[in-house]
């Protein structure tokens, strides 16, 4: 399982940064709350990622104060309310959004590669795996 989900980090973060500009330790969470708990990842994995990922030009990063009105982003209105310390932020670019849609196609083939393997030998192609 291990290898499994350090194969997909990247694609998972790029999905909740579609969703909505975030910080490492709030993509932590929300992987592991959204995962029921099955996928947790300390930010030491995540920030590495998240920079490279800047470096590539598939995010973009920005600076957010905890002071209302003080951001780092140049298109933020300025009407920021968040308290608490200074974060940086990510979110998706183009580049970024593409990658994520080829990320998916090709996780969604693998997926259902193993799928049939691992199916029966005479069961239905679409048959649900019964494991156990």
């Amino acid at each position: 399982m291990r290898e499994l989900k350090k194969g997909s980090l990247g694609m998972l973060l790029l999905h909740l940064l579609r969703e909505r500009p975030s910080y490492g330790y709030e993509l932590c969470e929300r992987l592991r709350v959204r995962s029921g708990g099955d996928l947790s990842f300390e930010d030491g994995a995540i920030y590495p990622l998240l920079h490279e990922f800047e470096r590539q030009g598939m995010v973009e990063g920005y600076w957010e104060s905890g002071d209302a009105g003080e951001t780092g982003d140049p298109g933020a209105s300025g009407s920021g309310s968040r308290k608490g310390p200074r974060r940086r932020f990510y979110r998706l670019t183009a580049r970024g959004e593409s990658l994520l849609a080829a990320s998916v196609t090709e996780w969604r083939t693998f997926a259902e590669a193993v799928r049939r393997v691992l199916a029966e030998p005479n069961a239905e192609p679409n048959a649900e795996l019964a494991f156990g």
